[in-house]
């Protein structure tokens, strides 16, 4: 296990209130690895480089961002948009590889000095105890799921609000599901399930940018794939009912509610 979790076991288990174990599989894995093969001409169109600064150790890095217009969506699966041959979720994540901080692309610029004193003293002097990462342009999900981890890492010790942290824990069983890795699917839907929860009941709206409908929306989603029925109807009851919700996602509220009725009925 790479040393960037060393002296950081408070800080997981208090700022997170996640279990230790849960950074420790990716950090030893797929950073080093080829991406898939694309030809260049898909490389151009999807995605480019821009030179960024670092806000904690001020170092010039390459930053690659997706095209976002040159995207084919090849369906909707419920709030996440699914894209042919390509997974830009691998890149929502800028990380400066020079001292190990990432945060979401539109919360990295985001660093206050007190924030960047604490992320000089608790990540980079870590991160430097050991090789740092090296990605290729074309990332896969493997190496997508690390640097969300490393999002999550750095989070706690910028102290970010629930709302982020739970984005972050969902776009990563986001991610397993793709793998299709139902054991991490699972565990990381109940882990992004008990911190939407927490900012639920402790954050104003919009939660991260979420509206309290789509709030009420991802925790039905989520007590449905954990099995508790009830609670996922008690949400979806309070979208149906709101005439304020949008239509689509008043509908995909009925739809998961006769999902619901299916499964009990079996």
């Amino acid at each position: 296990m790479y040393g960037i979790l060393d002296n950081l076991n408070d800080d997981l288990g208090l700022e997170l209130n996640l279990p230790y174990d849960i950074f420790a599989e990716s950090f030893n894995e797929g950073a080093v690895k080829e991406g898939d093969a694309v030809s260049e001409e898909t490389l151009a169109s999807l995605i480019y480089t821009k030179e960024i600064e670092c806000p904690v150790c001020r170092a010039k890095i390459e930053n690659t961002l997706v095209r976002e217009s040159k995207l084919r969506l090849s369906h909707m699966e419920e709030l996440r948009p699914v894209y042919r041959d390509f997974e830009p979720l691998c890149y929502d994540v800028t990380m400066c590889t020079t001292c190990g901080y990432a945060a979401l692309k539109d919360r990295f610029e985001i660093v206050s000095d007190r924030q960047r004193e604490a992320l000089l003293q608790k990540v980079r002097m870590n991160y430097a105890n050991f090789m740092p990462v090296v990605y290729p342009a074309i990332m896969d999900e493997k190496m997508g799921i690390e640097r969300y981890k490393y999002a999550l890492l750095t989070g706690c010790v910028k102290k970010v609000s629930l709302g982020e942290r739970a984005m972050l824990l969902t776009k990563i069983s986001w991610l397993y599901k793709t793998l299709g890795d139902t054991a991490n699917t699972h565990l990381f839907t109940k882990h992004a399930n008990d911190v939407l929860t927490q900012a639920y009941e402790s954050e104003r709206f919009p939660i991260f940018g979420m509206s309290e409908a789509t709030v009420h929306f991802l925790l039905a989603r989520f007590a449905t794939n954990l099995g508790d029925y009830s609670r996922a109807l008690r949400f979806l009851s309070l979208i149906i009912v709101d005439q304020s919700v949008n239509i689509r996602l008043r509908d995909l509220a009925r739809d998961m509610k006769e999902e619901i009725g299916q499964v009990k009925d079996e």
